[in-house]
């Protein structure tokens, strides 16, 4: 009878197959070639490319957020991060993926937990479980905090996976074991993913609360880490400073984005609608030429320049990057 995991024996993944899918559902024959199998799991999940749909749906995840009245900031991997390394797998390790996306993520729930596990080590009496400032911010089994952890998604538009690997240098000590460790042990090379990439970390509740909450995550981002293997320099991550609100660059960060969300098939069609906006914006020299540079660069990206080299509206753009 031919089971499942001969079925998929020939399968091969594709640039749309779903990183999540791949690394949980499926893995090549096992028996003696056991770990070289789970060696090219692990690098073709990091292989597979952040799914173009992803841009468009992080753009709306952003947009719902900022209409929800979350503020927004951005927070970036500093190495290495591992986050979910422990949950179960067919392989001795994981990691957190976005079920629809396959891309890696942190739970709300673990920026909750890190937060509150600094505020406990070293924020102090103050901020000891049970105290006020505790139970307002992160709650108990009978009240909710004031503050919404969301989860936080990475940025599109740079690799976030990578093939890692621990090395178990004394297997049968670490084990319990009597035999206690010893040179001439054999090192067990244990294949994982870790994530880089920039995340935007996003909460809400009241504003001075907020804040607060963000000033425990930049100091628990650096000391403590997120995730697995933070002892060994996983999981540091460097929040952004928060800038005073420049209106000009809100309205150019906003069409930028919406340029950049752009599928190469749709840029031949909207584009010129887009730099009607550009032309029309109430905006400084600086912030246009912003604008005027993303689009430049869309029609580039989506092989559209010869097209677009003759067309009025191009040439202005071009002009106006050139003065």
């Amino acid at each position: 009878m031919s089971t499942r995991r001969c079925c998929l024996a020939n399968v091969t993944k594709t640039p749309t197959t779903n990183a999540g899918l791949w690394f949980d559902k499926f893995i090549r024959p096992q028996g003696d070639e056991d770990k070289e199998s789970r060696q090219n799991l692990v690098r073709e999940v990091a292989e597979i490319p952040v799914p173009e749909v992803y841009t468009r749906w992080f753009e709306r995840w952003r947009g719902a957020l900022e209409k929800y009245g979350a503020d927004c900031r951005v927070a970036e991997v500093v190495g290495r991060m591992a986050v979910g390394l422990g949950e179960d797998s067919v392989l001795e390790t994981s990691v957190t993926l976005h079920h629809t996306f396959g891309v890696p993520y942190i739970p709300g729930s673990a920026l909750k937990g890190l937060a509150a596990s600094f505020a406990r080590l070293h924020l102090g009496e103050f901020w000891r479980p049970g105290t006020t400032a505790y139970r307002t911010l992160f709650g108990d089994t009978h009240i909710a905090g004031y503050v919404t952890f969301f989860d936080a998604m990475p940025l599109p538009g740079t690799k976030l996976l990578y093939p890692d690997v621990i090395t178990v240098h004394h297997p049968k000590y670490y084990r319990g074991e009597e035999e206690p460790p010893a040179d001439w042990d054999s090192p067990n090379p244990v294949p994982f993913l870790s994530a880089t990439g920039r995340y935007l970390v996003a909460l809400s509740g009241p504003a001075k609360w907020v804040e607060a909450t963000f000033d425990v995550l930049a100091h628990a981002f650096i000391h403590l880490g997120i995730g697995a293997k933070t002892s060994s320099g996983y999981g540091r991550l460097r929040l952004e400073v928060r800038r005073p609100v420049d209106p000009d660059r809100e309205k150019a960060e906003q069409l930028i984005r919406q340029v950049q969300a752009l599928r190469p098939a749709e840029v031949a069609g909207r584009v010129q609608t887009f730099c009607e906006q550009w032309r029309r914006m109430q905006v400084g020299p600086e912030q246009k030429r912003r604008v005027a540079a993303a689009i430049v660069a869309k029609v580039r990206e989506a092989g559209r320049e010869k097209q677009s080299r003759d067309k009025a509206w191009y040439q202005e753009l071009l002009a106006y990057l050139a003065d």
